[in-house]
């Protein structure tokens, strides 16, 4: 398993900072979405389906905007790391990260197996979630 050096500083720091600027771009972008303002367009008609379609790219775009949010925490911790010289070392269990998993997510702080481990614990909640969100959409309709 190849790891991460100190001779790889310079690429990883370009490529953390190239990410940052991307998901900062999605986080303007995103501020800069218009309110939703009923508008009829040229037409003077809104039906359902273009308020059912508007809501439905509303929800798109705030997703979009809190996933951008997290992973640029997740990227500025891994800037931090950098610095502090603990990049390309698991916060969990403290082993080297492959740099094959780091090429891919830079920003990446666990281990291939540590991630599998939160990804397993975190799983009865997710289901939890979609199961109570499935039932609620049920109930309104």
């Amino acid at each position: 398993m190849e790891t991460y050096d100190s001779t790889l500083m310079p690429h990883f720091r370009r490529l953390l900072a190239q990410r940052e600027a991307d998901l900062r771009s999605i986080l303007r972008a995103s501020d800069d979405l218009p309110e939703q303002t009923g508008d009829t367009g040229s037409h003077g008609v809104m039906d359902f389906k273009d308020v059912a379609m508007e809501q439905a790219l509303a929800t798109v775009d705030e997703a979009k905007a809190g996933h951008a949010f997290l992973e640029l925490e997740e990227v500025l911790a891994a800037r931090r790391r950098l610095t502090d010289q603990r990049f390309g070392y698991c916060l969990d269990c403290g082993e080297a990260i492959d740099l094959r998993r780091l090429e891919a997510v830079p920003a990446a702080s666990l281990c291939t197996a540590c991630q599998a481990i939160h990804e397993h614990e975190q799983a009865p909640a997710l289901r939890r979630r979609t199961l109570t969100l499935t039932h609620t959409r049920k109930d309104l309709a």
